[in-house]
């Protein structure tokens, strides 16, 4: 996964602190709900409250919708009964499918992970 840029770790942060802020969390308890860094997201907040004082906030940038390709599945003999496929999805998950699984059950599992992914992803 390639690293988000300076601009995108600021837009990141900026809707976290605004978000905390609507909650009506604690900082401490926000974080602990979203598995974020509450040193980081104190160090982001002064970061950003400095550079709105000084006028220039990062320009925003667009999320990447979360890329799926497109996967064929085929009958086929299978050599060993415990060979094992593994799908790596863009948000870092994992799915490992042995063979013989249930094809609809399969279709199913992919089509809820595609459905729960959201564009927001933690920051490095």
């Amino acid at each position: 996964m390639p690293r988000k840029t300076s601009s995108e770790r600021e837009q990141f942060w900026r809707r976290h602190i605004e978000q905390q802020r609507a909650s009506r969390l604690s900082i401490r308890g926000y974080c602990h709900r979203h598995g974020l860094h509450e040193h980081s997201f104190y160090s982001w907040r002064r970061a950003i409250a400095a550079r709105d004082r000084r006028g220039k906030p990062a320009p925003p940038q667009p999320l990447a919708a979360p890329a799926f390709l497109p996967v064929a599945v085929v009958d086929g003999p299978a050599r060993l009964h415990d060979s094992l496929i593994e799908i790596r999805l863009v948000d870092g998950r994992r799915v490992r499918i042995r063979a013989g699984c249930d094809r609809a059950l399969l279709a199913d599992v992919l089509a809820i992970l595609h459905a729960a992914t959201k564009p927001e992803e933690r920051p490095c």
